[in-house]
């Protein structure tokens, strides 16, 4: 009797947990998208400048795309959040299109890692390959992935560490383009 008691408990405590990691999972929107705004104009900073070659080889200089919005998205090919939210960081890139650059930067990867990367989730923009991980300290960074807005001016305008959901990108990109 005792232990036809104990496999229930087990039973359903294992059950309990089983749930609310599946409720935690299709209600992480909660968490990533939220309402999103960009930083005060008064408080932003300018981004930190790089000139880097992308893999393509063309050069990624961050002064060049003066006048429009900048997406940055540090990511890594063996990060798993960072493969979550890559579909949808080429869906935005297709929604907003010549409004808004979009950019890449691979850390804490492999060459092949990150072309194999790019490729799988058709990501068209430039992939800045950061092997010493230097670009990452400038901005910061905790970890990966990372999204960093920059504003028409070059300043940061919003950063989210973690994964997340285009929603919250794409509120920060309609406030600056229609600021």
């Amino acid at each position: 009797m005792r232990r036809l008691l104990l496999i229930a408990a087990i039973a359903t405590g294992t059950a309990a947990v089983a749930g609310i990691v599946v409720y935690g999972q299709i209600h992480m929107s909660l968490l990533t998208d939220r309402t999103a705004t960009p930083i005060k104009t008064a408080d932003r900073k300018p981004a930190p400048a790089f000139d880097r070659a992308a893999l393509t080889g063309q050069p990624v200089d961050l002064r060049r795309f003066s006048g429009k919005p900048v997406v940055i998205n540090f990511f890594a090919s063996n990060c798993a959040p960072c493969r979550q939210e890559a579909a949808g960081l080429a869906r935005l890139g297709r929604d907003f299109g010549s409004k808004v650059q979009m950019v890449g930067i691979a850390i804490d990867d492999t060459r092949p890692g990150t072309i194999h990367f790019i490729s799988h989730y058709h990501w068209t923009w430039p992939i800045v390959f950061d092997q010493d991980d230097d670009l990452a300290y400038k901005f910061g960074l905790y970890g990966k992935p990372t999204t960093v807005v920059i504003d028409q001016q070059g300043r940061i305008a919003w950063q989210h560490a973690g994964r997340i959901g285009t929603r919250p990108i794409a509120q920060v990109l309609d406030a600056l383009l229609q600021a």
